[in-house]
């Protein structure tokens, strides 16, 4: 395999996790819970995950340079990321995560950026941003797709809660649109992924919509991915090849029990750039994803729990990975249905 190189752009978070709360925190009362881990968080999630995988991962991101920031770096140290091109600030940003209830609740301070790629930074393999950053690096970005770098995108929560559609404009900038089920229907104003999913394809060409126990719907114009992108040539830069019909696949959540979904949609994103990589159609790019994800979710942390490929191989070895819905592939608006693609054979083919 070649050994893609990746640039994944976006602040970066020292992570405070802890797990097994039996209810949300009160003021005055100390909750002793059944453990915690203590990592490198927001885009190192995507980093450390990719790297595992066996990809050439580089970020662009801002570390502090007081202790917490020192303790970053050193936690990446052994994973093999790169930081060309990344700065520097006072103070490191640091997460603290609760998880009850089945979801997480989030204490951040510090800072939210990531610096703009150098001038004179190679063209990447690929590029994992979010919709904000491709935004300010649109520049470079056009310049890297016509290179011939796949960009991968990520929504992301509007804390205003006004979830503005034209926040997403920048997703033109974008070979492949990954949000949440949340996301989609905030942002679109829809009642299913289904209605969400096409108004996003008038602009982004493919996209995978997470949707954790409910599984992930793979959205596409017309039969885009046996060669995705390959019109890239006859378009403008950042201009969407021209709209044709979608053509919608759900897939079936893997069977886990969840502990901590902390960089579960980051583990995710990894997973389906290996799958990719590996020349898989997107359908089962985005089944990798979902396994890598799920092998995040069973272990406490985002980073820490990233698996290698190895291990993802001997969970498809010990018969126990499978979905939820192993024997049927649902397709929207009637378009017919075949048959699931056995998650431990992708495993097996795209990384044994």
């Amino acid at each position: 395999m070649h050994k893609a190189q990746v640039v994944a752009a976006g602040p970066i978070f020292l992570d405070i996790v802890s797990y097994g709360l039996k209810h949300a925190p009160v003021p005055g009362e100390e909750q002793w819970v059944d453990g915690g881990e203590i990592m490198a968080g927001g885009v190192a999630n995507q980093a450390v995950a990719c790297a595992r995988l066996g990809l050439d991962v580089n970020i662009l991101t801002a570390f502090g340079t007081d202790r917490a920031g020192r303790w970053v770096r050193e936690l990446l140290d052994g994973e093999d990321v790169r930081f060309d091109g990344s700065t520097t600030v006072e103070r490191q940003s640091v997460t603290i995560a609760q998880f009850f209830d089945g979801d997480r609740a989030l204490t951040t301070w510090g800072e939210d950026g990531a610096p703009l790629p150098p001038a004179d930074m190679p063209a990447p393999d690929y590029l994992l941003a979010s919709v904000p950053y491709l935004s300010a690096a649109r520049d470079t970005v056009r310049r890297w797709r016509e290179a011939g770098t796949t960009v991968i995108v990520d929504s992301c929560w509007d804390p205003a809660q006004k979830w503005d559609l034209e926040n997403m404009a920048p997703i033109a900038e974008a070979d492949i649109f990954v949000p949440n089920e949340v996301e989609c229907l905030k942002y679109t104003q829809e009642d299913c992924c289904f209605k969400g999913a096409a108004k996003f394809l008038e602009a982004v060409p493919a996209m995978v919509i997470t949707r954790g126990e409910r599984g992930a719907i793979v959205a596409e114009r017309g039969a885009m991915a046996a060669e995705l992108g390959s019109s890239r040539g006859d378009e403008p830069a950042g201009g969407a090849p021209p709209y044709t019909e979608p053509t919608f696949i759900e897939l079936p959540a893997i069977t886990v029990k969840a502990l901590d979904t902390t960089g579960a949609g980051d583990s995710f994103t990894a997973g389906l750039v290996r799958g990719l990589v590996a020349g898989a159609s997107l359908v089962e790019a985005a089944v990798l994803g979902q396994v890598t994800a799920a092998w995040t979710v069973e272990r406490p942390g985002g980073s820490a729990s990233a698996p290698t490929s190895e291990e993802l191989v001997r969970w498809a070895d010990s018969g126990q990975l499978r979905s939820a819905d192993s024997d049927t592939l649902r397709r929207a608006e009637g378009q017919g249905a075949r048959h699931v693609p056995n998650p431990a054979d992708v495993i097996r083919r795209l990384l044994g």
